[in-house]
């Protein structure tokens, strides 16, 4: 009877120390906007995104939700003179309660280019952002000269989710 009890304490202790389940998740055409008149430097552009854990797992809840990291991040325009006139970018995520990660950049954008690839940050945590309802995608693009008019970019971004349920 004893070493029934050890088998299953070691068997518990063994389930609950093993691995997660790691998967992607993606944000594909998600349009970050500022309204104009813009000016020289880094100008806020963002989008909010609804978090549906369901799209990587039936029955996904928060609670599961061990780590999340970017690791890809594109931009595009439609622009035809692409980004030029960005001197970079530095792409962060923020929620209601977490707080804001810096999680890519791209220093200096590329001229005659689009889309673009930013480099995502290692040390960027994402998983308290994951545990919300709703994830602010923010885009700072650092511009040459005022404008006027508005600006409208397409991001697509893809993450890796480790959870266990």
């Amino acid at each position: 009877m004893k070493n029934i009890l050890l088998f299953a304490l070691a068997l518990t202790i063994l389930s609950s120390c093993s691995e997660g389940i790691t998967k992607k998740y993606t944000i594909d055409n998600i349009d970050v906007t500022v309204e104009g008149p813009l000016f020289d430097g880094p100008n806020t552009m963002q989008a909010t995104h609804s978090i549906d854990l369901s799209t990587i797992e039936a029955g996904l809840l928060p609670e599961h939700i061990q780590s999340v990291r970017l690791t890809k991040a594109s931009v595009t325009t439609a622009d035809s003179a692409a980004f030029n006139g960005v001197r970079n970018f530095v792409l962060q995520f923020t929620s209601a309660d977490a707080k804001m990660q810096k999680a890519g950049v791209l220093n200096p954008v590329p001229q005659n280019t689009s889309p673009v690839e930013l480099t995502p940050s290692a040390e960027a945590e994402l998983t308290d952002n994951f545990k919300q309802k709703e994830l602010i995608i923010i885009l700072d693009a650092d511009l040459e000269g005022d404008r006027d008019e508005s600006l409208t970019y397409t991001g697509n971004f893809e993450f890796e989710i480790t959870y266990k349920k």
